[in-house]
């Protein structure tokens, strides 16, 4: 019984987590929150930088399609600025790119760059450490889901029908309370709780940006506001359901 709780429990956050790495989640909240108003891109530019960051992050991990799209909107903003914008401070040197296909050559392009027009090595190591928790979480998540089943399964057969509703509405209600504090929380003081949501999983600290930045222009505080909102009403939503099946099962 107490291990279907738990993995139910943990099956319940991941579903909210699932949602979020959707990626027409992220292209959704980009199109609508990227800060354009403090950026050289436009939004349809910024919007591409947030789905290639996610792919990078969440997806293939594909570090040469992240840095061709950047190197991209650095040359059609150059291009778009008569070539005035190779005198910007902190503009990429896209000279030493003779091959936009050449890894080696785009990272050489963005070195000592601005985080305003591409994405520096911290940028990088911060986007590879979300890449690292996403593939140690992802199998223990799977592996949970599947006990939960087979769990449910276990306590029908075995304990009965008032049993099994009993251990779905302890999981949902106890998932339900936590979301509801965090989300009170966030609605309350979203920074305190984005800061200290990376201390917990980054505290070697390489996730602090300047505010311009390609990066969180891209992907602004309102934007992860609505990731959380996904997370929330997902995670929520099967609770709920949760909760419901289970005292329909023990009404029965």
């Amino acid at each position: 019984m107490v291990f279907a709780v738990v993995t139910l429990v943990v099956t319940y956050v991941a579903a909210g987590f699932a949602v979020c790495l959707l990626p027409p989640v992220t292209h959704g909240l980009a199109s609508a929150y990227v800060t354009e108003d403090i950026s050289p891109f436009n939004r349809d530019q910024l919007v591409r930088a947030a789905d290639a960051t996610r792919d990078f992050s969440f997806g293939r991990h594909d570090e040469k399609a992240l840095y061709r799209t950047i190197y991209d909107l650095d040359r059609e903003y150059l291009d778009a600025t008569a070539g005035k914008a190779a005198n910007e401070p902190g503009f990429p040197n896209l000279a030493v790119v003779s091959d936009a296909n050449n890894l080696e050559e785009l990272r050489l392009s963005c070195k000592g760059a601005s985080e305003r027009f591409c994405y520096t090595e911290d940028v990088v190591s911060h986007l590879e450490d979300c890449n690292v928790i996403m593939r140690k979480a992802v199998p223990v998540l799977v592996v949970c889901a599947a006990g939960a089943v087979a769990a449910l399964v276990y306590a029908r057969m075995k304990c009965g029908r008032r049993a099994t509703g009993l251990v779905l509405m302890i999981s949902g209600a106890g998932v339900l309370s936590v979301f509801l504090l965090f989300g009170a929380w966030a609605a309350l003081d979203f920074e305190g709780f984005f800061t200290t949501f990376h201390e917990v999983f980054f505290s070697q600290g390489n996730w602090t940006f300047y505010v311009d930045s390609l990066l969180i222009c891209s992907l602004p505080t309102e934007f992860w506001m609505g990731m959380g909102v996904c997370w929330l009403v997902t995670s929520i939503a099967a609770s709920t359901t949760s909760v419901l099946v289970g005292w329909r099962l023990r009404k029965n």
